[in-house]
């Protein structure tokens, strides 16, 4: 991997309490045609992204095409939709499952765990159209074009639903551990959970001599498709993360920038950053949150609706005119910079900043 410079690359954003089910279903087709690069750090428990910058600028370019197109974008709004329904019955089914999985035959419970794969993997393709890193030329013409405004707007609603549908997705609990707890019983694996998913069926199938006991969540390990998706592990995949780490996250910095989502009095305040975990913890991350703190994440989502209430500020790594945090920071009137890149990792609990959402700026006092 001695050809990733992280010059050529930004930083996304970093998934906490994620498992490898998780990660194998993110590597949906749209994502492996990508020049990103997933990292995993077992102590923080955390899933960094990152993309190469040319593939962002392909990105932007495809985006102003295709929010711009009707043809296209009316496909990809019945096909998102349609997923979003399925989505709701998924999670329906599995609830009403729970108690019945026992009784379920090995291909049964094969079949409905692969269902709910074939489903994350489907909505997520389509969610990925909606990710800001699609709208950095859109942003510059949206108020030239009244077509392109009315998609954004149609857009920023659909993610949200999206949104709401994929957590349960992400959210290994939800959705994936019924099935998985009655596999471990059935198989006497406990590792399921750091497999691939299509590990997962060659093993219910009765072809899985060959795959060894998974200790991914106790390692290093990278995924990129300069590598073609081949994981790497331990000490190689250690010093291209540290080596990213360098990079992007180990620099003295006083003052972060980003975009103004929402304006609004320059505040100072204590900032609390709430980590993007995908799994119950994230409660504990919301409790965290008082009136007036400056709330910094990566991104936000209706998870977290109920801190972000709370908020004298926010401040986010992503951003776009539809991302979650700039339409809810506009509707409660919450003074809001998006697009930082870097502010959870250059802030931590505590520090005391003074957040400008009129020039998106933030500057570190303490």
């Amino acid at each position: 991997m001695n050809q990733i410079s992280p010059k050529n690359y930004d930083y996304l954003w970093t998934d906490h309490d994620v498992n490898f089910i998780f990660t194998s279903c993110y590597l949906f087709e749209e994502f492996r045609k990508s020049d990103i690069i997933l990292v995993y750090d077992y102590k923080d428990k955390g899933l960094k992204f990152y993309l190469s910058r040319n593939q962002r600028k392909k990105f932007s370019r495809l985006g102003l095409r295709f929010f711009n197109s009707g043809k296209e974008f009316l496909s990809w709004r019945l096909k998102i939709l349609n997923d979003i329904k399925n989505g709701k019955k998924l999670i329906a089914e599995t609830k009403k499952n729970k108690n019945k999985i026992k009784y379920f035959t090995n291909d049964k419970i094969k079949n409905e765990f692969l269902k709910r794969v074939a489903l994350f993997q489907k909505l997520g393709g389509n969610y990925f159209y909606t990710e800001f890193f699609f709208l950095d030329e859109i942003e510059k013409i949206t108020s030239k074009s009244n077509k392109l405004t009315d998609h954004l707007r149609e857009v920023g609603k659909i993610k949200f639903k999206a949104r709401n549908i994929l957590n349960s997705f992400y959210n290994y609990n939800i959705i994936f551990k019924p099935y998985i707890v009655e596999m471990i019983a059935r198989i006497g694996r406990k590792d399921l959970p750091w497999l691939s998913f299509k590990e997962i069926a060659d093993i219910i199938d009765g072809n899985g001599k060959c795959i060894i006991q998974s200790k991914r969540d106790r390692k290093y390990w990278v995924l990129a498709q300069k590598n073609n998706w081949q994981l790497i592990e331990g000490e190689k995949a250690k010093r291209l993360m540290e080596k990213l780490d360098d990079y992007f996250f180990n620099k003295k910095i006083t003052i972060i920038k980003g975009h103004v989502a929402n304006k609004g009095s320059i505040i100072k305040g204590r900032v609390i950053v709430i980590k993007t975990i995908f799994s119950d913890n994230i409660v504990n991350e919301i409790k965290k949150v008082k009136k007036g703190d400056i709330l910094v994440a990566a991104t936000t989502g209706p998870e977290i609706i109920t801190a972000i209430k709370k908020a004298g500020a926010i401040i986010t790594n992503e951003g776009g005119i539809t991302s979650h945090a700039a339409i809810i920071s506009r509707e409660l009137n919450i003074p809001c910079i998006i697009g930082t890149k870097i502010a959870t990792k250059v802030l931590k609990d505590g520090d005391l900043v003074e957040v400008d959402a009129n020039k998106g700026i933030v500057k570190i006092l303490k």
